[in-house]
């Protein structure tokens, strides 16, 4: 169960995403970002975006269950950004037609 008052303990940590694109009859496609949670909403959570992504805010969906503690409080990204004071790592898997995922 999603709450704002318990989300909202966590604005001002920093969370690493992995997203993964479903592409049938080819190899799935990876990118991702970095940043701070900034706000939260009925609507999910508000990341303010470091790195990994030309978005200023990005939105990740409204289930704080989706937080996974960091395994690592550093972490190098694709594009050889080195990530510190990581709190959370969230990861995403979507496909362009519900059929595939």
């Amino acid at each position: 169960m999603y709450s704002i008052d318990i989300a909202s303990r966590e604005i001002g940590k920093r969370v690493i995403v992995s997203l993964r694109l479903v592409c049938p009859g080819q190899e799935d496609q990876y990118s991702g970002y970095w940043g701070v949670k900034h706000s939260v909403h009925d609507g999910g959570l508000l990341v303010e975006v470091e790195g990994g992504s030309d978005e200023q805010l990005e939105m990740l969906p409204p289930d704080l269950n989706i937080l996974d503690k960091a395994k690592h409080n550093i972490c190098q990204f694709n594009d050889e950004t080195i990530i510190e004071n990581i709190d959370y790592e969230v990861y995403l898997t979507g496909a362009l037609d519900p059929a595939n995922f």
